[in-house]
């Protein structure tokens, strides 16, 4: 934190300046940083702009591509029914869809399947940033955007598509890099394609097969070291499907819809443990993962008209109306992205 002190121009102390601007909405920080020198140069601070994401209430993030049309709008969860206010971003590619991951500390990755390369996007800022494409010996690439939490710092992992590897392209971003590190896996295995990915506690995790190619296993990606491990899973885990359940990397039960298993990761153990709610977990609808308080999201198949959250602690079921949705604009290829944060980060 700044110095209590107060500089030219401002009669407050610098720290008091910086807790005030931490608590106002983004947009606000954003029309600020140009009032004078010295509120720029407090809401550009890595430091700031980490501080001001643990501030921020998380939210659903519902968004959809349609040609070069990204149509996105920002639901809060606890509410009875809320009117969706769409906003409107292009995206340079007519062909670019939604890395299968959260969203990671306020960014979002997207991939033009056109010019196969990656995009990550600040959706607080509207900022795009297009990435050098990487050069990896395949079609295309799997990319999967993950944040040290020490560091401060994103990076993104990019790995080919259906074929077997053993090393990978990371790009780091907000450091001047302009091509893509090659890093070591360590551990030979293959991504499918659209493979689902999650970062937690520093560390990405994502669906892939073992060098036989038989075998489903979790691949874990450190972001600040960059190693590589290779976790088994539960022969009864459903291969497509990943969440974030209380800060664990958790999946459900092919064989049994009240059972979801979690992964324990003392001591890099990597064992798994298994947790029997009361009620099934809904099959006509997309598990999108859970709230900060425990909550499954399920978000309809068919039509968006409302988001069901379910507490198995409680075995207690909630609906969040959402009204004024246009199906030409948001209807069926709705992606919902749960406890984003708002990001003062620039790309």
């Amino acid at each position: 934190m700044e110095p209590q002190s107060t500089t030219s121009g401002s009669s407050l102390p610098s720290d008091l300046t910086w807790e005030i601007l931490c608590r106002l909405p983004a947009k606000s920080v954003g029309r600020f940083r140009c009032v004078s020198r010295l509120w720029l140069s407090i809401t550009t601070d890595p430091r700031f702009i980490k501080s001001f994401g643990t501030t921020r209430q998380p939210s659903v993030l519902l968004c959809s591509i349609i040609g070069h049309d990204m149509f996105v709008s920002s639901i809060r969860y606890y509410s009875p029914s809320q009117p969706i206010h769409l906003y409107l971003i292009k995206v340079p590619g007519k062909h670019c869809y939604f890395s299968h991951m959260d969203s990671v500390q306020g960014l979002i990755c997207i991939d033009d399947l056109n010019s196969k390369v990656p995009l990550v996007w600040n959706p607080t800022t509207g900022q795009l940033l297009v990435l050098p494409k990487p050069k990896i010996s395949s079609r295309y690439t799997n990319v999967f955007l993950g944040y040290d939490p020490v560091e401060g710092k994103h990076k993104v992992l990019g790995l080919p598509h259906r074929k077997t590897c053993y090393v990978c392209r990371v790009f780091t971003l907000g450091t001047g890099q302009e091509s893509w590190r090659t890093v070591r896996t360590n551990f030979k295995h293959r991504v499918g394609a659209f493979a689902i990915g999650r970062c937690i506690k520093g560390v990405i995790y994502y669906l892939a097969r073992n060098r036989q190619g038989y075998d489903t296993v979790v691949m874990s990606f450190d972001v600040r070291s960059e190693i590589f491990h290779m976790i088994e899973v539960p022969s009864s885990i459903r291969r497509d499907e990943l969440i974030t359940y209380k800060g664990r990397l958790a999946c459900i039960d092919a064989n049994n819809d009240k059972r979801l298993w979690s992964l324990e990761d003392e001591d890099k153990q990597h064992k798994w443990s298994f947790q029997d709610f009361l009620s099934p977990f809904y099959k006509m609808f997309e598990l999108e993962g859970s709230t900060h308080a425990g909550e499954f999201i399920y978000v309809p198949f068919n039509r968006l008209s409302y988001i069901e959250f379910y507490d198995p602690v409680r075995n207690s079921f909630r609906k969040l109306k959402l009204e004024g949705i246009e199906d030409e604009k948001i209807g069926h290829a709705v992606m919902a992205f749960p406890n984003h944060i708002e990001s003062l980060m620039s790309l």
